[in-house]
């Protein structure tokens, strides 16, 4: 699906940059953006609540097409 997404943005000439927001625990998928060539842009510290006294950081991620 991100192939599909690249592909299109690529194609269509109207996207320029794309954005996505992942939890920072979530190893597998910031490794797969990357993979495709998104970057890290900032992180969004304590963002997520999960409950008493345990948050979680959000990272943006992007990518220009």
């Amino acid at each position: 699906m991100i192939k599909e997404l690249l592909k299109w943005a690529k194609e269509g000439q109207v996207v320029e940059k794309i954005y996505l927001e992942v939890f920072a625990n979530n190893g597998r998928a910031v490794n797969l953006y990357k993979k495709h060539g998104f970057i890290e842009e900032g992180r969004k510290k304590n963002h997520v609540k999960h409950g008493p006294d345990q948050y979680e950081d959000e990272i943006i991620m992007s990518q220009f097409v």
